[in-house]
């Protein structure tokens, strides 16, 4: 599997209130083909499970979200797209959750953000507590199950993904590392999501995807191995 690292699709729940919450659409087209499009997303994730990427059709996918064929084309190109955006989605929300569980951003008492003495390998151990805090082999579980073909469009999906990693770590990095350029913190962010995606692909060549007892000790083996190394050079 080329570089897989994502949210997992929140239903819409109903306000017994009448009132549109917070964030949703008041146009009731717009919330119709919000919720067309969530449907569309969540049944080519179900579909992809069971039958694997390549084998999800046009005509499944609009019976099993409860919409037209005409539906589906109007938000994606193709069964497959909306495939991809269902493991987009899945990923981005799990990259988030870890930069969420971060603690907030501090700068020392009496110092300015670009004179701040937190450094590199502060911020990197801070980010090793929260992906210790994740089963992220559990989580990833939903992109395992589905059978990603060796396909340009599965390629552009591995480099679409990996390049969303690497901008939302790298926004966190500017905001803890202001003395840092931005080239600078680009370079780390790809360092470490390259480094975790190796992890992954290694980790899948070893067990297959298989989530057992010995399929989580070589995954935290790996991780270590990993962090290890990158935490030697990012301390010296």
């Amino acid at each position: 599997m080329d570089h897989v690292l994502t949210t997992l699709l929140s239903g819409c729940a109903d306000d017994r209130s009448g009132e549109p919450r917070s964030g949703e659409p008041k146009d009731k087209r717009e919330a119709i083909r919000l919720r067309n499009r969530r449907a569309i997303i969540a049944a080519a994730g179900e579909l992809a499970t069971e039958l694997g990427t390549d084998r999800v059709t046009v005509n499944e996918l609009a019976a099993r979200a409860g919409v037209s064929r005409r539906t589906i084309f109007n938000h994606f190109p193709s069964a497959q797209d909306a495939v991809f955006e269902y493991l987009s989605e899945l990923v981005a929300g799990l990259i988030d959750g870890v930069l969420r569980d971060l603690p907030e951003p501090t700068t020392p008492k009496g110092t300015t953000a670009a004179s701040s003495d937190v450094s590199l390998g502060d911020v990197y151990r801070q980010l090793i507590g929260s992906l210790r805090t994740h089963t992220l082999v559990e989580e990833l579980q939903p992109v395992f199950s589905v059978d990603l073909q060796d396909t340009p469009a599965a390629s552009l999906w591995g480099f679409r993904v990996t390049r969303t990693a690497v901008d939302r770590l790298n926004e966190v990095l500017r905001e803890r590392l202001p003395q840092h350029s931005s080239f600078e913190t680009h370079l780390v962010a790809t360092t470490l999501i390259n480094s975790f995606a190796e992890c992954l692909d290694e980790w899948v060549a070893r067990t297959g995807g298989g989530l057992d007892e010995r399929g989580r000790r070589i995954w935290d083996e790996l991780l270590t191995t990993a962090l290890g190394v990158l935490g030697r050079g990012f301390d010296s």
